[in-house]
């Protein structure tokens, strides 16, 4: 039943999830899918968390900062799959054992590198904010064809005289979604790096 949501959920996202839906994809009649999960609610929770268990624990026998990359661009990977999934988990509304044992094992990496409780609280936040949002600002930004006249017109270049730099980055800068992703997420673990290694000046 769960990964017949999901195939449905990975095609339409999670507007195109129903009992009923799903009742059609298994062939039986959706009150029979009652017996297993009690509501919708339930069932994208269980979808959710199908996903989470795909999402690497950061091996402890390499470096911190190597493992939680490896880690974060791997659950990227996953969440690509499965973009539906991307925002009940960037805002944390889902939280069951296999999102708990992912939290738990980067916090444990973050600590492992020297890392105050406090900062390795506020690494997390910055880190899977980062990991878990990225796919739901990319499926912002796809539709950003309905954003506005204003964005219509910068990219027709009709604006770019009064915006320059926007119509700049908007026509000439290369808009490489993974690329940025492991950018960004390599600036976040070095900036972290360096204030543990700034000392107990440090939150």
């Amino acid at each position: 039943m769960i990964d017949a949501a999901i195939a449905i959920a990975d095609d339409g996202g999670l507007e195109a999830i129903s009992m009923r839906r799903v009742g059609e994809q298994l062939a039986v009649e959706a009150m029979a899918l009652y017996r297993h999960v009690s509501n919708k609610d339930e069932l994208v929770n269980s979808m959710v968390e199908r996903v989470a268990a795909r999402f690497s624990v950061p091996p402890t026998e390499t470096g911190w900062k190597g493992a939680l990359r490896a880690s974060g661009i791997a659950a990227y990977e996953v969440l690509k799959e499965h973009p539906w999934a991307s925002a009940p988990l960037a805002s944390r509304g889902h939280v069951g054992p296999e999102r708990l044992r992912y939290v738990d094992a980067v916090l444990d990496r973050l600590r492992e590198g020297g890392l105050s409780v406090q900062l390795a609280h506020y690494a997390l936040h910055a880190y899977d904010g980062h990991v878990m949002g990225s796919m739901h600002r990319q499926a912002r930004n796809d539709g950003e064809a309905d954003a506005g006249v204003e964005v219509a017109a910068l990219r027709a270049g009709e604006l770019s005289a009064q915006y320059p730099r926007i119509a700049e980055s908007m026509t000439e800068a290369v808009h490489d979604e993974d690329a940025e992703f492991e950018l960004i997420l390599d600036l976040i673990l070095d900036g972290f790096d360096r204030l543990a290694q700034a000392g107990p000046s440090r939150p």
